[in-house]
């Protein structure tokens, strides 16, 4: 199954990066046979749904680019 991965942060000043996230999400798509057909990632307030990766991963969704996200 191909997958879509998203990871986001809101602010720098936690220690969080989405680079500190995303190997977590391959490996967990790794393990389940998954292929990653995109990353998606930005830093943005989760206040809004108007972060343009957000909307990417759902548009691409819409088109069937990958099965789950």
């Amino acid at each position: 199954m191909r997958v879509g991965i998203y990871a986001r942060v809101s602010t720098r000043d936690k220690g969080q990066s989405t680079e500190n996230q995303l190997p977590d999400l391959r490996r967990y798509a790794e393990v389940h046979g998954w292929i990653i057909y995109k990353e998606y990632s930005e830093e943005e307030s989760g206040g809004t749904a108007k972060r343009s990766q957000f909307q990417q991963l759902f548009a691409d969704a819409h088109q069937r680019k990958f099965g789950l996200g």
